[in-house]
């Protein structure tokens, strides 16, 4: 359990800007920090105390999108408090926090069941988001990932030359990560794939930035994603292929599971296939390897998961593949 004991003043004052008083704290970690979240026992019920570390502006505009999402009977996520005050967040101590409420759950089990579930919940979001009418916004995914392509072929022809781990792995793999993310950049160039990332960009929907297993709490019969603190407007396709990644484990049975929720609630065309089984293709971890060993950084615990998982990505792909032409 993690210090809580520089916050209770601080905990204190937020309490009485929501007309509660604290019982009891208890500080929970995350996958990135020590210090993440913080369950608090009041008179009145048991909340979440999340830190933000951003600008107020953006705190505003995540509050704003989380408001309207509950409003539009979206519940995958934890229903923020508004304060006496009418804001959805406070600031004490030179810091930004908001409240949500307390969701009591289990790590999502994988299990085709809860993938099921998750399809259809992450469907939701787009859906819903995707109905509130936001700004429009650049085609960003055929150009971030042509910019990212390039620069992992710049740096592989270095990487291939040392006699480091990294360097051995892509001595071997190398070229089919080239070769697949060549097909990959090149599908994404085509006409009718420019074509549905501009209708998207015409009418965005709200990405989650982040679904992990870690993230997800199974609740009774319910779903809920948590750690919305990337949540932007962007591209739907790209937060499933993300949350496909992450969660069905490269298992051909599981991912169907996952999609057939998914379509459940939000059916794809064809070209919609397509695009996702192009993004799906890109060797994404494999690029920031390459990245993380040419910068200097840390990278065997992610190449251990790349070396281990390669034979299971590469016959996903194919079946993803499969997927999309039905």
């Amino acid at each position: 359990m993690a210090r809580t004991h520089g916050y209770r003043l601080i905990f204190k004052k937020i309490a009485r800007s929501y007309g509660f008083s604290i019982r009891k704290t208890r500080s929970y970690s995350s996958q990135y920090k020590k210090t993440a979240a913080f369950r608090v026992t009041t008179n009145k019920g048991t909340y979440m105390i999340k830190p933000f570390i951003g600008s107020k502006s953006r705190l505003i505009q995540l509050s704003s999108y989380a408001v309207k999402l509950h409003k539009r009977g979206f519940h995958g996520m934890p229903k923020w408090l508004r304060s006496r005050s009418g804001k959805y967040w406070e600031q004490e101590g030179g810091k930004f926090f908001y409240l949500t409420d307390w969701i009591q759950g289990r790590k999502m089990s994988r299990s085709k069941e809860d993938l099921v579930k998750l399809g259809r919940m992450l469907a939701r979001l787009h859906s819903v988001s995707r109905n509130l009418k936001l700004p429009r916004q650049p085609d960003s995914v055929t150009l971030r990932h042509r910019r990212k392509y390039y620069a992992f072929l710049r740096r592989l022809k270095n990487l291939r030359r040392k006699p480091t781990k990294a360097g051995t792995w892509f001595r071997h793999h190398g070229d089919l990560c080239i070769e697949l993310s060549r097909e990959a950049i090149h599908s994404l160039g085509t006409s009718k794939i420019r074509s549905t990332l501009r209708e998207e960009c015409r009418h965005p929907s709200l990405v989650h930035g982040d679904v992990t297993v870690a993230n997800i709490l199974q609740s009774k019969n319910r779903i809920y994603l948590i750690d919305w603190d990337l949540m932007k407007r962007g591209s739907s396709y790209y937060d499933l292929v993300v949350a496909l990644t992450n969660t069905a484990g490269f298992e051909p049975s599981k991912m169907a599971a996952f999609l057939k929720g998914y379509e459940e609630v939000r059916p794809l065309r064809r070209r919609e296939k397509e695009l996702i089984s192009s993004l799906y293709r890109i060797p994404r971890e494999a690029w920031y390897v390459c990245q993380y060993a040419m910068n200097g950084r840390k990278y065997g615990p992610l190449l251990n998961v790349l070396n281990k998982t390669w034979n299971s990505r590469l016959i996903a792909i194919k079946w993803i593949d499969t997927w999309s032409r039905q």
